[in-house]
């Protein structure tokens, strides 16, 4: 039996059910201990610990901006999950794995300091508009409760179309690189994420540096991703909580994205690409972050 399965047998016995009664970590492990025996080291339950209150299915409950555990209670709750689910009741089978890289890539972005703009995923993927956009934002500075206040309100913004794609064989990760190709010319710059379950084609190099194309493996393959908390999980990570998240995953740069100067023509060609132009110009004029219904919160 793993440690996964032991602790949900046993911490529901060990765990007080009310909120206002939650118990320190250092005091859960010594009733983990006082069942389980010495096997397991204090960084071993504290790590497992903090997998299952990310897993809305588990029984462990931490209090929020707060220090304690408690019991889960079953119940529904509003969840960022539904992002993926309006409009996309035929996503193919890997629907909830794509999910999961989406929601890495998102954080992989905004906890570099990026604004994310994400699109829902759809039936069918599109050659139109890039899966999210990555703002680079003027000067600023954040304020107490996290607001985003832009200083040098005479410069804009600059966008990174991005491509996340599961490329299972070379040939879904050639595919994945003129999709991104396609859907980033409208922006100052384009980049392909990949989560290979196969090694990318030798030829995606070459292909980068000619067409400009940014090329990134995030080594989380379909196993890797089912042992990760689920999207709507990641997303409700802290930025700390994130960045351990992604730094047990190799990330290699195949090539970094070329700037050009971004082509109006093309971005109002494109309705879609449109929508995040309208935002971020808008929030520039306003100077300030200001939230848009598809975007995700910088951290």
């Amino acid at each position: 039996m793993s440690l996964r399965e032991r602790l949900d047998e046993i911490l529901p016995t060990l765990l007080p059910a009310e909120e206002a009664e939650a118990i320190k970590g250092r005091e859960l492990i010594a009733r983990v201990r006082a069942v389980l025996g010495d096997d397991y080291s204090d960084h071993t339950l504290r790590s497992q610990f903090s997998f299952m209150v990310l897993d809305p299915a588990s029984c462990l409950a931490r209090v929020e901006n707060g220090q304690g555990y408690y019991l889960r209670r079953p119940g529904d709750e509003d969840s960022l999950q539904n992002l993926f689910r309006d409009g996309s009741a035929a996503l193919r089978e890997s629907s909830n794995l794509y999910h999961k890289a989406l929601a890495l890539a998102v954080r992989l972005y905004d906890t570099a300091g990026l604004g994310v703009f994400v699109y829902p995923p759809e039936e069918a993927e599109s050659w139109e508009r890039p899966d999210l956009v990555a703002v680079q934002w003027p000067t600023g500075h954040a304020e107490a409760d996290g607001a985003y206040v832009i200083e040098d309100a005479e410069s804009a913004p600059t966008f990174r179309a991005v491509t996340v794609a599961l490329a299972d064989t070379e040939e879904d990760a050639r595919r994945a690189f003129y999709r991104a190709l396609a859907c980033g010319l409208w922006a100052e710059e384009s980049e392909l994420l990949l989560l290979p379950g196969a090694e990318a084609p030798e030829e995606l190099s070459r292909l980068a540096a000619r067409f400009g194309v940014g090329v990134r493996c995030l080594s989380a393959d379909a196993e890797l991703l089912e042992e990760m908390p689920g999207a709507d999980e990641i997303f409700r990570m802290s930025a700390a909580e994130a960045r351990e998240l992604l730094g047990g995953v190799a990330l290699t740069a195949l090539s970094h994205p070329r700037p050009r100067r971004r082509c109006e023509a093309d971005a109002a060609d494109l309705p879609a690409t449109a929508v995040v132009q309208q935002w971020a110009k808008h929030c520039v004029s306003r100077g300030r972050i200001e939230a848009c219904e598809q975007r995700v919160a910088v951290n």
